[in-house]
């Protein structure tokens, strides 16, 4: 019993000190409970991109979410939770939109001449639209991806931000334009 206590009592003010702003608590909480999520993911997914994107998108609402999180209850089923809704929600998006958009990235750069030439210039213009519509980073994020054909790596040293952060602003850009562009690709 001490011993939950003691990481409820941890749990508490690593939370307290997030909620004032502190960065580095947060990414002490992400290392702490980074491994025990990405299990599950990986159990689940069975592909470890898509799991390490769902691990990030858990910490984000994770983090939306804390200012609400009753401190009294443990922090891990709470995160474990979140991040099967995340795993959840991946795999519904995945049923509903059977086309992602890895599977139209001819249609984000100039593929030149071909015989459906007419139909990736529609297409093409439908999605150079619906990425003006995204927020300035997925903007760029989706851009330096696509366009300029950088790995998440290379994108994360240029913008000076953690790869776990590219990779979470690049799954939400691409979840937003695959939204956007349902109704144009059927």
């Amino acid at each position: 019993m001490k011993t939950q206590n003691q990481n409820q009592s941890w749990e508490s003010h690593v939370i307290s000190q997030i909620r004032k702003g502190d960065e580095v608590a947060f990414e002490l909480l992400c290392d702490t409970f980074r491994p025990q999520l990405t299990g599950l993911a990986l159990r689940k997914l069975h592909n470890t991109e898509d799991a390490h994107d769902v691990v990030q998108e858990t910490f984000v609402k994770a983090y939306r979410s804390l200012k609400d999180f009753d401190t009294s209850r443990p922090l891990k089923p709470w995160l474990m939770r979140i991040c099967m809704n995340c795993i959840v929600d991946l795999v519904r998006s995945r049923k509903h939109h059977t086309e992602s958009l890895d599977n139209v990235e001819y249609s984000l750069s100039d593929s030149g001449a071909s015989a459906e030439k007419a139909d990736n210039a529609l297409i093409n213009g439908q999605v150079m639209t619906s990425i003006r519509k995204l927020p300035w980073r997925y903007r760029q994020i989706i851009m330096m991806r696509h366009f300029d054909h950088l790995d998440v790596s290379e994108i994360a040293n240029q913008l000076q931000k953690p790869e776990g952060t590219i990779k979470s602003w690049l799954f939400r850009a691409r979840a937003m334009l695959q939204q956007d562009l349902a109704p144009a690709l059927g």
